[in-house]
């Protein structure tokens, strides 16, 4: 049986090192990128059976990645996740089909 795949798209490397620690020791293959460019460019190469995106990061946030994503593989699944509050950008998410 193969492994599902999940993608961590986070800017903060102590979160991403986190989260993927615990689903690498739960059997899990993750990959790990620090901004949105680097995820549109992981999510071109490979399919991810899951993807947690953060919102709020520097250059491309994650509402803008996201609509990227979904046009290279619209089935996608897509966990959003924020620190902050940031209502409109998750309502914004929401509205484009992201799962919160």
């Amino acid at each position: 049986m193969e492994k599902t795949n999940i993608l961590i798209v986070d800017d903060l490397r102590n979160m991403s090192l986190t989260l993927g620690g615990i689903l690498e020791d739960e059997g899990y293959n993750v990959v790990i990128v620090a901004d949105g460019y680097q995820a549109i460019a992981a999510v071109s190469k490979s399919h991810f059976d899951i993807i947690f995106m953060d919102i709020k990061m520097p250059g491309i946030d994650g509402v803008q990645t996201f609509t990227e994503v979904k046009k290279i593989d619209p089935r996608a699944v897509v966990l959003m996740m924020t620190a902050y509050s940031v209502e409109d950008l998750v309502k914004q998410a929401v509205s484009e089909g992201a799962y919160t």
